[in-house]
């Protein structure tokens, strides 16, 4: 069980740099969050950051998917439990 509490926390702190790091590089990116729309600027990176946290997240869940059916093999005398 500690063993899936360390995997779950590392999947969660990479998901949370993509997040955080795409907010930080489209908050700098526009300059209107220097004037009086800043808020709309930052909810906007804000959910560009977690858009894109959430496409890696899926496209890790994709690539396990792909790797658990390639690896998992069942033949037919396993069904049949002779």
């Amino acid at each position: 069980m500690r063993d899936q509490g360390h995997h779950l926390a590392f999947g969660l702190a990479v998901l949370g740099t993509v997040a955080w790091t795409v907010v930080a590089d489209s908050a700098r990116a526009r300059p209107a969050a220097r004037t009086a729309s800043w808020q709309a600027a930052y909810q906007h990176a804000l959910a560009a950051g977690f858009d894109r946290a959430f496409l890696v997240a899926a496209a890790i869940a994709l690539l396990m998917l792909v790797v658990a059916i390639a690896v998992i093999r069942v033949r037919r005398a396993d069904l049949s439990g002779s």
